[in-house]
């Protein structure tokens, strides 16, 4: 039976092609939760402003789905005249995941600075990311990535309705499917370089070569 080098080059390709793992979305089942530090920000001195942060207890979700990381509530009783001022307060938000179907956990941590001005009946308190905004995460056969961007700013404190940081999380799961019986990367170049040779030789053979080898 007799290969042409575009036939073997051909082979070649699909053989590569085959031993490429496939990356899809899938309904995969996880848990989380979120905790913050510090749970409470402080205004600058002498003010006694402060804003809470708080923590995210254990859900479980299904696929891709938005999530919300801590919520901020402000309190004051400073006047417009005097305000609360907040330089650059750090925090840090963490981000714990469990791929129910292996049973593995990991953990993502996501930081920021809030800024600005509180007093007993107004709120400006910007937020500013730092760090990566976007982390993946492999647990067992799924990776899980996170991107980490919205933020509502809190209200004034008498306000029911609460801040929020993290909002609108998006957890993007995507399951890699394993690969059986893959050869070594070595194995693998070497045989294909084989093929490629082979091809090569047998065009250059000689006809009565060629009837040899056939």
């Amino acid at each position: 039976m007799k290969f042409s080098h575009s036939h073997l080059a051909g082979v070649s390709l699909v053989l590569l092609l085959a031993f490429v793992p496939k990356a899809h979305a899938e309904l995969i089942p996880w848990a989380y939760n979120w905790s913050r530090s510090p749970s409470e920000i402080h205004a600058d001195a002498p003010g006694t402003g402060r804003i809470t942060l708080s923590d995210e207890s254990q859900h479980s979700a299904v696929g891709n789905s938005d999530i919300v990381a801590t919520n901020l509530k402000t309190f004051s009783t400073a006047s417009d005249a005097n305000p609360d001022i907040f330089t650059a307060k750090h925090y840090a938000t963490t981000l714990t995941l469990t791929d129910l179907t292996s049973g593995t956990t990991g953990a993502l941590t996501f930081t920021g600075l809030l800024g600005g001005q509180l007093t007993a009946s107004s709120s400006n308190i910007a937020n500013t990311y730092t760090g990566l905004t976007t982390q993946q995460l492999i647990l067992g056969n799924t990776v899980f990535t996170v991107s980490i961007g919205s933020y509502t700013p809190p209200g004034p404190p008498d306000s029911t309705n609460l801040g929020s940081i993290g909002a609108h999380t998006t957890v993007t799961v995507s399951h890699i499917t394993p690969v059986e019986f893959m050869p070594e990367p070595g194995t693998l170049t070497l045989s294909l370089l084989g093929m490629a040779a082979f091809g090569i030789g047998r065009r250059w053979l000689p006809r009565r070569g060629r009837r040899a080898i056939s």
